[in-house]
């Protein structure tokens, strides 16, 4: 068998993707064609329903609409929902163990709060998590493991007429990586996007080391010489002399122009001898086409699923995870 990628993502495509998608394709068209039917029974229904209550008023009117549009969804989510599964099984799980046999593929979990939490980049309170699209594997000598993480928190407020209202923010939402440093820290060193110096200067830099040390028993800012790093990244530690061993020269570039390639923030702590990466994006990783968009994806299509998952290989070459320079004490 050829050992040409190209070539062998082809054969994959031939042999195993190619039948995927026209089962797909008329799961697909069978499932639009369930959508449309019910929804238009549904629309007739409700309509009927809101000709008879109207002279009851707005809100009643409103509920029945609201109703309705509930029950067609309940109707018909599961099977959407099992579109959705079976793209992303038998679709982007060929694609994970065709990019490296190593890697494993699980859609419906990811990186648990608890994990999320001891990273210690995030110190909001949680109301609320999810996570999706968990892959792992190695790449060399560095285990790694990745998935998409929304994390939000809520505030509640009382209006005029004495009404609450919950409001959800967003804490987090994007990829969450976490590899092993194969080293066993003494202290934590957290990196953030350096938001108040771009924007204050030097009172922005003042301020950050002032309020860290309000906010967070033990942690210091750090301040380090590379100019072009510093611009994008504040840094925090509970060990000096330990954060510095760790952000190395060569790894500061290296963050630098990871943050330059990813184009989005980007936040890092290095704790428990593990790396946690954060990557701030609200794009949806692996999902299938849009319903009214074909499932007879190209060879060409694929690209932009196998840019996704070698983002695991990227993490451990652009920081050079695998450079040994530790052992685990």
């Amino acid at each position: 068998m050829t050992t040409d990628p190209a070539e062998q993502l082809q054969h994959l495509y031939e042999t195993e993707l190619r039948p995927v998608f026209e089962e797909l394709e008329a799961e697909r068209q069978a499932l639009l064609q369930r959508l449309l039917i019910s929804g238009l029974i549904a629309l007739a229904a409700t309509g009927l329903l809101v000709l008879l209550v109207l002279r009851w008023g707005f809100e009643i009117s409103f509920f029945v609409i609201v109703a309705g549009i509930t029950i067609w969804w309940i109707v018909n989510g599961g099977r959407v929902q099992r579109y959705r599964a079976n793209f992303k099984n038998h679709v982007v799980g060929r694609l994970v163990r065709f990019f490296n046999a190593t890697m494993r593929y699980e859609p419906n979990s990811g990186i648990s709060q608890a994990e999320f939490s001891a990273s210690e980049i995030f110190r909001q309170r949680i109301d609320r998590y999810s996570h999706e699209d968990l892959i792992t594997g190695t790449i060399g000598a560095t285990a790694f493991r990745f998935s998409e993480v929304h994390a939000e928190y809520k505030t509640e407020s009382t209006d005029s007429k004495g009404r609450r209202r919950t409001t959800w923010h967003t804490i987090f939402k994007g990829i969450f990586y976490i590899a092993d440093f194969n080293k066993h820290f003494n202290g934590r060193t957290i990196v953030q996007p350096d938001v108040a110096q771009s924007l204050l200067g030097g009172l922005g830099q003042m301020l950050q080391g002032v309020g860290r040390k309000l906010s967070f028993s033990g942690d210091e800012l750090v301040k380090l010489e590379d100019p072009e790093f510093e611009k994008l990244f504040v840094v925090y530690s509970t060990d000096q002399i330990e954060a510095r061993y760790i952000l190395s020269t060569s790894l500061m570039q290296r963050l630098t122009q990871f943050r330059k390639t990813m184009g989005v923030d980007v936040s890092l702590s290095f704790v428990n001898s593990k790396i946690n990466l954060a990557i701030a994006t609200r794009k949806n990783l692996f999902e299938p086409p849009h319903l009214w968009q074909s499932t007879r994806l190209q060879l060409s299509d694929l690209q932009e699923y196998l840019q996704d998952i070698k983002l695991a290989e990227d993490v451990v070459n652009e920081l050079n995870l695998n450079l040994r320079i530790w052992t685990k004490a």
